[in-house]
């Protein structure tokens, strides 16, 4: 529940700045310091997120690794342990996701 909770900062920031965006508040034309300060934002808040998210992960891969350790394990555990490739996946296309977020920012603004 607190990584999820950790996603609420980052998700308002960027609405904030997709709002303004939406508005005609923040384009091309905008003032380089309100520029830098979304930039800022938006670099912050997707630090945050992809921090937490990469925890959340390493915490699952971890569940993991003690579930392969156990000589007996459920279907649950069966299906837990096997969705290890699935979360590495989902790691790396996250990390590219974010960077790729803040690279079309920066050619927007």
């Amino acid at each position: 529940m607190i990584r999820v909770k950790s996603q609420l900062a980052p998700t308002v920031l960027l609405s904030a700045v997709l709002a303004l965006a939406a508005t005609g508040n923040l384009n091309s034309s905008t003032d380089s310091t309100l520029k830098l300060f979304v930039i800022g934002l938006v670099a912050s808040g997707g630090v945050f997120s992809v921090t937490a998210m990469l925890a959340a992960i390493e915490d699952s891969l971890s569940v993991i690794k003690a579930l392969k350790k156990l000589k007996s394990v459920s279907p649950v555990g069966a299906g837990i342990i096997g969705a290890a490739s699935r979360l590495k996946i989902l790691g790396g296309l996250f990390v590219l996701m974010s960077s790729f977020n803040f690279v079309v920012l920066l050619a927007y603004l």
